[in-house]
């Protein structure tokens, strides 16, 4: 292998092996030679037993991400993230043995055809020649993108003092150079031949066009102003432009311009104050849309300021008026920032000079069709007030030409992209009462897809008939125009009239869900601008690329095609994931890994054997590693559930050990996840299995309205499980929550005194106070949360008093024996940190055995290294004490001076 390590100055500076020129004689002369030694050397012939894992190792230890691979297919990429040292970045040939370094790691790009890799690191950039393996430093820059289909590279760099910046144009193939000094702005045309840039000089604004399809790329000046250019847009064409302008001196109201390159004269101009002012409102200094026609630019409206329309909370506000019978509580509206100021969108149509309002007070949003020739418009709060996170909306679809509007669906639910629209736009698709619908637009006609096909579309999201959620719909193929939907298993390809359909796997059978790997598989692009409504374009002929996730935890991925069916790129009773497929090839690179195998990045050509490109922490076999299993169990109603095992290192069988049991829903994910050992990281499972702790895994099945009595039913049954397997020892077990899993566990440790010690984070413990509070992150009352979602009360606490205060481990404090640790962020803006305070205090009042950490600063998880450090170093010396007997910590007794 060539390996060459790469310093700042872009040169090789080490040469660590070169054995791939030695001949294949050589290398089986000298494989001999070490066999002859390993039998004849009696040190080297010795069996030696593995070494613990302690701190001192952890070091040692890295993850793989951002890896990548070159549109050929012959070169793969990715960094090693190390917790306690520099990141470092690795590209390698997929087929020879060519390495390269770079300490410091940093964000890499192919060129599209191979030759270089472009890394971006802490505002300096490099191009490395992968074939030379020779490296430019081009030095700091402030940002940079490859244009002219990757042949060229556009480099921002730092002016002149307060002269704007530079632009550079680097051609990727002969290092020619050309620059723009002084830019203030500047756009590239969505297909990336023509840029736009504005320069500010002597006072004037000139608005430059630079084709970079022409022989001698010249600038042509497009305009001049007094007044900066706001707002400035391409059309998706690429042959039109837009902005906003101040139309003069004595006042500040914009004008709109519309150009179309290729005629100096074709300026079209909207006098925003002529056609406006009189009314009161004003163009808004607000994003700008030109149809991909070119046909049609929308843009936004608002009150003109100073009237009593704008007029909104500010500093002058008295009181804040908080009405019971308002669609939205203030703070939410605070939040939105819905006042009656806010932006309306309106069409105008350069050509004819008509002007069309799309949005109004009752509709303010706005989404226009593929082709602008319609909108869908709706009103989010509509059927507020209401009591889930997101209330159901009733969209409209409305014509730009007439005004006209009709209503298109009433209470459809967008919570995980329900509605969505053809690359075409002549089809509207949307989810309701448990089947997909499609709308055809031009015959105005309603088609119900799923209805005869005999499974199910959708789950129920936590536990609750009223919040179904669909298993999903990625788009439609582009043959044909057909949709692709998904059941709990398999795709379906369905005609717009739901006549024809196919079902493109058998997943059910197998017991293997197939779902679209959006990021391996050959997508059309879109020039549309809301991609939440817009579906993919995929097209079946070229294949699919397909992820596997099977009911025994299998994982892998798949290739489908029209002609060829399904067929299978690799599939392992392991964890696979991040696939990534060369743009023009047949080749992918994918990371596998289990719990007890380190993670590896596997290079895989279809039709040859997987190749592996990098083991980073191959190391790990010289130490005494834990494994993973799975185990099952049953609930009171005689379920059949399952949960993940994790042994400790070393095992011994017939020995009993202390466990942690850590709780958070359902956790089956965790049976092949490889895990780093980490002294930053709370309950790292590594770190417990190597000091000879069992970890549990339990997943909760629930029951409306009794979350704490499920979870106390699930777990109990799961550790019982464990003790009858003769692993666990019953006096020595510890349980482990954060967020819904520290409510979990204050409630558990509320009912049950099996647990020696318990561990809980940012805990919700008081149901009442928390469903009649105001959650920061969001503004909404949290009522949402308990009845509609992870508190499963599915009530209110007025109709079900007595089970929220049943639920709520405050109220049974005085039924709490085991010694609690808990801990929370004080800027906690998803479970107040006060709701830990209250135990805290409800427990100190009862003089039981408790302490609570408080990180000032943090939220709803702790971002701070040190304080991830000294987090993780209490929990630890916590469970030392009460599940192995360790002394306590002085910390442990008694306040900090």
């Amino acid at each position: 292998m060539v390996t060459r390590v790469h310093g700042k100055n872009g040169e090789p500076s080490l040469y660590l092996e070169r054995i791939k020129g030695m001949s294949k004689v050589n290398r089986e002369v000298l494989f001999s030679f070490f066999l002859l030694m390993l039998a004849t050397c009696p040190l080297w012939g010795q069996v030696t037993s593995k070494k613990s894992l302690t701190p001192k190792d952890y070091h040692r230890w890295s993850t793989i991400f951002l890896s990548q691979i070159s549109d050929d297919g012959k070169w793969a990429s990715y960094t090693k993230q190390y917790d306690y040292g520099q990141d470092t970045l690795f590209i390698r040939s997929t087929e020879g043995d060519t390495q390269y370094v770079h300490p410091g790691g940093g964000q890499l790009e192919f060129t599209p055809d191979g030759g270089k890799a472009i890394i971006s690191k802490e505002g300096a950039l490099q191009l490395q020649d992968l074939h030379k393996g020779e490296v430019v430093d081009i030095g700091p820059i402030l940002g940079h993108e490859m244009i002219l289909n990757g042949r060229w590279l556009l480099i921002k760099k730092v002016g002149a003092e307060n002269n704007g910046y530079n632009l550079e144009f680097r051609s990727l193939k002969t290092e020619r150079t050309f620059n723009l000094k002084g830019v203030d702005s500047h756009l590239m045309s969505p297909t990336g031949n023509k840029l736009l840039y504005i320069k500010r000089e002597r006072g004037r604004y000139a608005l430059n066009l630079l084709n970079m399809e022409s022989k001698e790329w010249e600038p042509v000046v497009l305009r001049e102003s007094r007044f900066p250019l706001q707002q400035l847009v391409w059309g998706p064409s690429g042959n039109s432009l837009a902005f906003l302008r101040t139309g003069d001196e004595t006042n500040n109201d914009l004008d709109l311009y519309f150009h179309e390159i290729g005629s100096k004269t074709n300026w079209f101009r909207l006098d925003g104050a002529g056609s406006f002012g009189k009314q009161g409102l004003q163009l808004a200094d607000y994003r700008l849309l030109i149809a991909p026609d070119d046909s049609k630019l929308l843009f936004g409206i608002e009150p003109k300021q100073g009237s009593l329309e704008s007029k909104g909370p500010g500093d002058e506000e008295i009181v804040e008026l908080w009405h019971a019978q308002d669609p939205l509580i203030y703070p939410r509206r605070q939040l939105l920032g819905l006042f009656p100021d806010e932006v309306r969108v309106w069409a105008w149509l350069p050509m004819t000079g008509k002007i069309l309002q799309l949005s109004t007070s009752e509709h303010p949003y706005a989404i226009p069709t593929p082709k602008f020739d319609r909108a869908l418009i709706y009103n989010p709060w509509d059927n507020e007030p209401q009591f889930k996170r997101d209330a159901d909306k009733d969209f409209y679809l409305k014509e730009l030409a007439t005004g006209e509007q009709q209503l298109l669906q009433d209470k459809l639910s967008y919570w995980g992209k329900y509605v969505g629209m053809s690359e075409d736009g002549n089809y509207l698709k949307y989810f309701k009462n448990g089947d997909w619908w499609v709308y055809h637009v031009k015959k105005g006609i309603h088609v119900n897809l799923t209805e005869n096909l005999q499974t199910d579309w959708s789950f129920l999201d936590y536990g609750r008939k009223e919040d179904e959620v669909p298993y999903g719909s990625p788009g439609w193929d582009k043959e044909g125009n057909m949709i692709l939907v998904y059941d709990r298993y398999d795709i379906w390809r369905i005609s717009p009239d739901g006549k024809r359909y196919k079902r493109l796997t058998r997943g059910r059978e197998k017991g293997i869900q197939y779902r679209i790997d959006r990021n391996a598989t050959l997508e059309l692009g879109t020039t549309h601008y809301f991609s939440n409504f817009m579906d993919g374009s995929f097209d079946g002929t070229k294949g699919l690329v397909l992820k596997g996730s099977g009911d025994d935890q299998g994982s892998g991925y798949f290739l489908w095609s029209a002609k060829n069916g399904l067929r299978t790129l690799v599939y392992k009773p392991k964890r696979i994931y991040g696939l990534k497929k060369a743009k023009d090839t047949q080749d992918y690179i994918y990371l596998e890994e289990t719990f007890d195998e380190p993670t590896q990045l596997v290079y895989h050509r279809m039709g040859q054997e997987p190749k592996t490109l990098a083991v980073p922490n191959a190391f790990q076999s010289e130490y005494d590693w834990g494994r993973s299993s799975l185990i099952g169990y049953k609930n009171k109603k005689g379920e059949k559930i399952e949960g993940v095992l994790v042994y400790p290192a070393g095992y011994e069988p017939g020995k009993r050990y202390p466990m942690m049991v850590h709780i958070y829903e359902e956790q089956q994910y965790r049976l092949n996840e490889a895990v780093p050992p980490s002294e930053y990281q709370i309950m790292n499972a590594s770190a417990l299995s190597s000091n000879g702790y069992l970890i549990l895994y339990p997943d909760i099945r629930y029951e409306i309205g009794k979350p704490g009595e499920s979870a106390l039913d699930c777990v109990v049954s799961a550790v019982n499980k464990v003790v009858d397997m003769g692993l666990a020892d019953p006096e020595r077990i510890g349980l482990y929550g954060a967020s819904f899993g520290g409510f979990e566990t204050t409630y558990i440790i509320s009912q049950t005194d099996i647990f020696a010690t318990a561990i809980a984070g940012v805990a919700v413990t008081d149901l009442i106070r928390g469903y009649l509070s105001i959650g920061k992150a969001w503004g909404l009352g949290e009522a949402w949360r308990y009845e509609h979602h992870q508190l499963r009360m599915g009530d209110s606490f007025t109709n079900n008093f007595q089970s929220f205060i049943e639920n709520s481990p405050v109220y049974q404090a005085h039924s709490i024996n085991t010694p609690l640790l808990g801990w929370v962020g004080k800027e906690d803006r998803n479970v107040h940190w006060t709701q830990s305070v209250e135990l805290y205090l409800a427990l100190r009042r009862l003089k039981k055995d408790h302490v609570l950490l408080v990180y000032p600063g943090e939220k709803h998880t702790i971002r701070n290294k040190e304080r991830q450090k000294d987090l993780s170093r209490r929990t630890n010396e916590w469970m030392g004490h009460y599940l192995k007997g360790r002394p306590k910590r002085e910390w442990m007794i008694k306040g900090e001076e």
